[in-house]
């Protein structure tokens, strides 16, 4: 299958951006345009976009989505270490989810000749893939959290017995 929505992102991108930084602004519950600089707040769109568009050419199973989301988790551990609360990582996610499903609701795919049914199709990938990111983000940071139990030995787990 030729690659028809990886072009097509990236001809978009500046658009895709544009679309979501208005919606992070325009966002009250948040406080990211005032922690991160404009380059730290947009940094991770071209990857996470990059890795939808291919998800979306290669009809991507499940268990690939899942794998995707897990290489791309790097979005949430930076902004863990950035301060950002786990919150507004997940607001921004499910921002980009709307600003994804209305690029693809609006550009759609013509050319392809898929139809409602192939749009139906990459917009479930889409929004498994960013579900995945936002659970991905708070795994991140429930292990990043979790507190600190001193201990006397800090092999874990204990060696087996041998019998």
């Amino acid at each position: 299958m030729p690659s028809a929505y990886g072009p097509l992102f990236r001809q978009r991108l500046d658009s895709i951006t544009r679309a979501w930084v208005d919606g992070i602004y325009a966002e009250r519950r948040t406080d990211l345009p005032t922690q991160l600089s404009f380059r730290e707040l947009v940094a991770f769109v071209p990857e996470i976009c990059d890795e939808a568009a291919r998800l979306l050419d290669e009809v991507a199973t499940d268990g690939e989505i899942v794998a995707a989301a897990r290489a791309v988790r790097s979005h949430a551990q930076t902004r863990f270490h950035q301060g950002v609360l786990v919150d507004e990582v997940a607001r921004e996610l499910t921002l980009l989810r709307e600003v994804l499903n209305e690029f693809l609701w609006r550009e759609g795919l013509p050319e392809a000749g898929g139809g409602l049914g192939e749009l139906a199709a990459a917009l479930r990938r889409v929004n498994r893939f960013l579900d995945e990111l936002i659970t991905q983000a708070i795994l991140i940071y429930a292990a990043s959290l979790r507190p600190c139990v001193p201990t006397r030995d800090a092999v874990w787990p204990p060696p087996r017995r041998r019998r």
